[in-house]
């Protein structure tokens, strides 16, 4: 249970962390980053680095952010443009593999009773890690487990090589994400009957 809580937590914070500095309180972000920071140095210490490395840097500024994530974006934090070739008009991009892979995330929220906000794309990174927070409870259900295997784990590879590639400390951010991401599979695991 201990476990369940630091890996939901660690979301939660992830999902954060992720969003325009505008949108949270930084200053309570990153007093309850050093808690779960505490939390995971126990049992899941590599994550804890990673999320450590990630808010040893200032936090960015809105502009930069900005620059990085949103408005034309150097590094878009939709993860199924990292992977998917967009469509050159709109009649493609209803047969597009990103928007079968975007209405196949739909289907997935809608599995746990969620429904995200119509104004956001459902690839979009804080609302993904959000749902991982919002279903641990859910972590034997092989709905979430097919989730986090087919839906995150691929996509995220193609955004931490972005962001690599571009010497931003964001890296460690995903690299705490990953790892939570295979905590959190190696719970379920341990939580499947045998």
């Amino acid at each position: 249970m201990k476990d369940t809580k630091a890996i939901a937590n660690t979301y939660k914070i992830i999902a954060d962390l992720w969003c325009n500095p505008i949108d949270i309180n930084m200053e309570d972000v990153l007093r309850e980053s050093a808690l779960v920071i505490n939390t995971l140095r126990e049992n899941h210490f590599d994550t804890a680095e990673e999320l450590s490395k990630f808010i040893q840097h200032p936090a960015v500024t809105q502009e930069t952010y900005i620059d990085l994530f949103e408005l034309n974006p150097q590094c878009a934090l939709y993860l199924g443009s990292h992977t998917y070739e967009e469509s050159s008009s709109c009649a493609d991009a209803a047969k597009s593999d990103r928007n079968t892979y975007m209405i196949e995330l739909v289907n997935l929220y809608k599995h746990f009773g969620l429904a995200i906000d119509k104004n956001e794309l459902p690839d979009y990174l804080p609302i993904m890690v959000e749902f991982l927070a919002l279903t641990i409870h859910s972590n034997i259900d092989p709905v979430r487990i097919k989730f986090i295997n087919e839906y995150m784990l691929p996509f995220l590879q193609p955004l931490r090589e972005k962001l690599e590639e571009m010497k931003s400390h964001y890296k460690h951010l995903c690299d705490a994400l990953i790892k939570n991401l295979h905590d959190d599979l190696k719970l379920t695991e341990n939580l499947q009957p045998a």
